[in-house]
């Protein structure tokens, strides 16, 4: 481990980190101040673990104390720096450039030594340390990939500088997460750490479900803000609907506590709560072909949405396979729920892509994409009812 807090190596780091942030400070560029900084809390980072996890290193791992989630501080400076590059596009392509650039190459070259040093190092401390190390890599490697983009391709630079950036950072943000996971999993693996999150999250699955109403919750406000800020009625019914799903799902979510006579009527509430909800979207979009509007958004606020929709649609994906096989009227009413809801998310998605990507009137296609995907959750909601009924005789029956 003397390698590992080498003081030689923490001086090679700091030399070419505080040319970039006087660098930064010539050019004006908050972004390059923010990478060296992001660098900087690393090194801090890296020091504190090796010593946090010498001195544990006889300690066994179930008595040893978590990580502290400190360690995602030093991704938040270049998470933001990537952000700001779409509003503020600060960086020029002067001499002090081809400086930071060098250093971040210096920066980059130090952290690929430092992880073939103790790429054989085996210990607890050598394996978490190659995490560290290579998220600290993110730094340099966006602070130069970003410069070279300035330099060369100036039109184009902004965008495709923040997309490198927000993904090296986001890269490092999980790889620091997962050393904080392992750390309150025992010190197990990555892979065994996950497998226990897993199991717990399956014993506790009422929580989780219930914080998903809480998200409901939260989106359902976010979504009514925004309707009020861009002035937009679409937005505000999408928050009606959400609203709506919310309710369904809180439904739903006490289905497990009730006898079986009471779960069939919430069972059927559930699709009452889908099919009106539906049928009022479906109502509202054919509003638009006798010229509604939908509401113009910004091209980044358009993809935030997209981003989550497809965030939605892979989770519920996730869900409907993992419960695919369960006959429970609880799983059935929660698979309708986010179905339903995961349909009408695609109409916002494609409205509000259409609205920059499209300078026309785009009030049919979206009122025709209202219709079809406002009309199948509402068959959603109806399949739940029927089946309720069917459910209600069967009981019936065995009575």
């Amino acid at each position: 481990m003397k390698i590992i807090r080498s003081k030689t190596y923490y001086l090679l780091c700091a030399l070419p980190t505080v040319v970039s942030l006087v660098s930064g400070y010539l050019n004006n560029s908050i972004f390059e101040i923010l990478c060296a900084v992001s660098v900087l809390l690393f090194l801090i980072i890296q020091f504190s673990l090796s010593s946090y996890l010498e001195n544990e290193t006889n300690t066994e791992s179930k008595q040893r104390r978590p990580v502290s989630f400190f360690v995602l501080i030093p991704t938040i400076p270049i998470i933001t720096a990537g952000i700001l590059l779409l509003f503020s596009p600060d960086l020029t392509a002067g001499n002090q450039s081809y400086l930071a650039i060098s250093m971040s190459v210096v920066l980059l070259v130090c952290q690929i030594l430092r992880f073939i040093s103790i790429w054989k190092d085996d210990s607890l401390a050598g394996r978490l340390l190659r995490l560290t190390v290579a998220a600290t890599m993110s730094a340099p490697l966006s602070l130069g990939i970003t410069l070279l983009l300035y330099l060369t391709t100036a039109e184009e630079a902004a965008v495709l500088s923040c997309m490198t950036t927000v993904i090296f950072s986001s890269l490092a943000f999980l790889v620091m997460a997962n050393i904080i996971m392992v750390s309150y999993c025992e010190y197990k693996g990555t892979i065994k750490s996950i497998r226990t999150i897993s199991k717990a999250i399956k014993e506790r699955k009422l929580i989780f479900t219930r914080v998903s109403i809480l998200k409901d919750a939260f989106f359902v406000a976010g979504k009514g803000i925004l309707s009020i800020i861009s002035i937009s009625f679409f937005m505000f019914v999408n928050a009606l609907y959400s609203a709506g799903t919310g309710i369904a799902r809180f439904i739903a979510v006490q289905m497990h506590s009730q006898e079986k006579d009471k779960q069939v009527t919430s069972y059927r509430y559930v699709g009452i709560i889908i099919s009106i909800s539906s049928i009022c979207y479906v109502l509202y979009s054919v509003r638009l072909f006798f010229g509604g509007k939908t509401g113009d958004y910004d091209m980044y606020v358009a993809l935030v949405i997209a981003l989550y929709t497809f965030v939605e649609f892979g989770i519920n994906i996730k869900e409907a396979i993992k419960l695919r096989k369960s006959k429970a009227l609880e799983a059935k009413a929660l698979r309708a729920v986010r179905f339903s809801s995961t349909l009408i998310c695609f109409v916002l998605t494609q409205t509000a892509i259409m609205s920059f990507a499209n300078e026309g009137d785009n009030s049919f296609s979206n009122a025709l994409s209202g219709v079809v995907f406002g009309g199948l959750a509402a068959l959603v909601g109806i399949y739940v009812i029927l089946d309720s009924i069917s459910h209600k005789k069967k009981l019936q029956f065995q009575q």
